[in-house]
């Protein structure tokens, strides 16, 4: 039983593996999808790894050896990943906010606790015994015990203020959707089993945990997979004349007047309904580069190229919807610049609400009444 539930195991590994390959590969400017698809082959990678060392020595069901509480590097690897996880919340709300300088600002301390950490284990190593909760107690006057507790406690701490403050903010810069309170709620899942996988391990716990992380990573790999950013979608923002026009957060100044000029430049052009184009067309016929055209883009609460693409050209069907009410919907999705029925279907319907079906049988009502 034990080999076949690694074997298993080990397949939804690679799957992980394999789709953040796909998503980093297919990221493009999208940073967001990138970081996620390096995260998801990272998760992947490493359960195979574990998983295959399991496999080597179980020939029928496994026998799990668990180290004493707050192990230091258990704990290391959780707030390495969870650090930079818990950032995502904020990156989706507020594109183009994090750049190299600000997101080494957020994480120094994590890179601060872990390289202590490791120095410890590393030039020390002496590590008390401790396998209750009063072992921890009686033992607090040790220096390994305060430092364990306190990277334990900063683990929880900081990631939980990571991905909570922006939430607690009332001027978002993007709406929060329900994927975002699902992935908010696997954050606390895996809170609660980190907690209780330090404090209290056993073999229940070390399974659910490897269970809920590989269910979290392929369950939002496969959502990056089909959206730029799952967890926000893009709400319209003050007009770019407005030169008080800033995103909620310390730092960032107002909206790149570059986006105005992009904006104006495909609204009139029309460039968008080319299926092939590119950012590096748009860069090359505005004569800019193509980092601050991304920035710009980002800075109108776009995630990317692709997705604010995708937004003029469903405006477009709209504006030819109206305008020439004898096309049917195939032919005016090809005249916007869409390749995809499936595509354009999903994002039409997930915009507004109704099917770009609905929306024509909408028109000719109003139309015809």
């Amino acid at each position: 039983m034990g080999t076949l539930y690694l074997s298993v195991e080990l397949t939804f590994d690679f799957i992980a593996f394999a789709l953040g390959c796909i998503l980093a590969f297919q990221a493009k400017d999208n940073h967001l999808k990138l970081y996620w698809g390096i995260i998801a082959a990272c998760i992947g990678l490493f359960f195979m790894w574990e998983n295959v060392g399991w496999l080597v020595i179980v020939a029928d069901t496994p026998e799990y050896r668990f180290t004493s509480l707050l192990s230091i590097d258990k704990m290391l690897k959780w707030y390495a990943l969870a650090s930079v996880v818990s950032l995502f919340p904020m990156a989706s709300l507020y594109p183009g906010y994090f750049n190299h300088w600000r997101l080494m600002a957020f994480l120094f301390p994590p890179v601060i606790l872990i390289t202590v950490g490791l120095c410890y284990l590393s030039f020390n190593g002496t590590l008390t015994p401790i396998h209750s909760a009063s072992e921890i107690l009686a033992n607090l006057d040790k220096t390994d015990v305060r430092l364990r507790l306190a990277i334990f406690f900063i683990s929880i701490l900081l990631p939980l203020a990571y991905f909570i403050y922006p939430l607690a903010s009332r001027r978002a810069f993007r709406q929060i959707n329900r994927c975002m309170y699902v992935f908010i709620g696997f954050m606390f899942l895996f809170l609660g089993i980190y907690t209780t996988f330090t404090l209290n391990i056993n073999e229940f716990v070390f399974n659910l945990f490897g269970i809920a992380a590989l269910v979290f990573t392929l369950s939002f790999s496969v959502v990056y997979l089909f959206r730029e950013n799952p967890f926000s979608s893009h709400i319209l923002m003050l007009p770019p004349a407005d030169k008080n026009t800033s995103l909620p957060f310390p730092g960032k100044a107002a909206r790149d007047p570059l986006f105005a000029t992009i904006d104006n430049y495909l609204r009139q052009t029309h460039a968008y309904a080319d299926k092939a184009y590119t950012i590096g067309r748009l860069a090359g016929e505005l004569d800019e580069e193509e980092k601050p055209v991304s920035q710009a883009i980002k800075s109108g609460g776009f995630t990317g190229f692709r997705e604010y693409i995708n937004y003029l050209r469903l405006e477009h069907f709209k504006q030819l919807a109206s305008a020439t009410p004898g096309k049917n919907v195939k032919e005016l999705m090809y005249l916007c610049g869409f390749t995809s029925r499936t595509t354009f279907y999903r994002i039409f319907t997930e915009r507004f609400g109704i099917s770009p079906t609905q929306f024509i049988e909408k028109l000719s009502k109003t139309d015809n009444p």
